[in-house]
């Protein structure tokens, strides 16, 4: 049973952050470089997780709370980090097949 734990993370947070995305659009970054700034800004949080989980578990009172308080913080730092990748490719995907953009004008007469 432990061992589906992790595969089921992974396909759960991604299912909710591909609701998210798909849910709220007004969250969406505007350009490739908000895009690009929201994977960093996950990464970094991401990497200071243990950091934190280090500050604060020796605060918590009881012993059977500590896996709850890791999944507390875990899960939704792991969900924005699954998200930012989800609005960067959709990202890449809306520049390279959106409508084209600029050109020449086509005059109305032949």
């Amino acid at each position: 049973m432990w061992e589906m734990l992790e595969p089921a993370m992974f396909i759960g947070l991604g299912a909710v952050a591909v609701w998210t995305h798909v849910n709220y659009p007004r969250l969406r970054p505007g350009s490739l470089l908000r895009a690009i700034v929201h994977v960093v800004v996950s990464f970094a949080v991401f990497a200071l997780l243990p950091t934190v989980l280090g500050l604060l578990l020796p605060l918590v009172p009881l012993r059977l709370a500590l896996p709850y308080f890791v999944l507390a913080l875990l899960i939704p730092v792991f969900t924005y980090l699954l998200l930012s990748w989800v609005w960067l490719i959709a990202r890449i995907l809306q520049d390279i097949g959106g409508n084209p953009r600029g050109g020449h004008p086509v005059t109305g007469g032949t």
